[in-house]
């Protein structure tokens, strides 16, 4: 299994490493920025745009954490019934529910790690384990993941605005393709 997940994982690190804290402006990319990886279809250039904008998400997780739940409750309510402590709460209340504030940042938490550890495909490949066998040891489906990647790539476009480019819609799309590969491939071994 390790194989496989180094196999889907390793373009995070292929070339040139990238982290929130140091990455190339994308005139510094060269030409190897938009070779794209065989495996996954992401390019230096993708990855680059992840963390970029990601790190404008950064600095007010907890707010975007609570929106972003409201925008995947309004496209996918079925998913809000899946949690007892909001279940049945209005949005209004929802806004200011502490449990969904605690779900919500642990989450963007969670979200937080996969982009700083793009550069460490064994830690990555841990944090889908750990994620996907709590979420089935809790009788989450595996759909549920299906649903939140479309969802979560229009949050970020819709709060991100100018900021959100094609290459960033691109990135993330595909990256979450891969990331739903390796939580599914743990729901299914386990």
């Amino acid at each position: 299994m390790g194989a496989m997940w180094s196999l889907l994982w390793g373009w995070w690190t292929a070339g040139t490493q990238v982290s929130s804290v140091q990455y190339a402006e994308d005139g510094d990319l060269g030409p190897e920025g938009d070779v794209a990886d065989p495996t996954t279809g992401l390019t230096l250039r993708h990855r680059t745009a992840m963390v970029r904008t990601w790190d404008m998400v950064r600095p007010d997780m907890k707010v975007h954490g609570i929106n972003f739940f409201l925008t995947l409750f309004r496209a996918e309510p079925e998913l809000q019934t899946r949690f007892k402590g909001f279940a049945d709460k209005t949005e209004e209340e929802l806004k200011t529910n502490k449990r969904l504030a605690a779900h919500a940042s642990t989450v963007m938490l969670a979200i937080t790690g996969l982009v700083d550890n793009l550069d460490d495909v064994t830690c990555l490949v841990e944090m889908l384990n750990a994620t996907a066998l709590n979420h089935k040891r809790r009788g989450v489906p595996k759909k549920d993941f299906e649903l939140l990647a479309p969802v979560l790539v229009k949050f970020l476009r819709d709060s991100l605005g100018s900021a959100w480019t094609p290459i960033a819609e691109e990135a993330w799309t595909q990256a979450l393709k891969v990331i739903n590969t390796v939580i599914f491939g743990t729901y299914d071994s386990s």
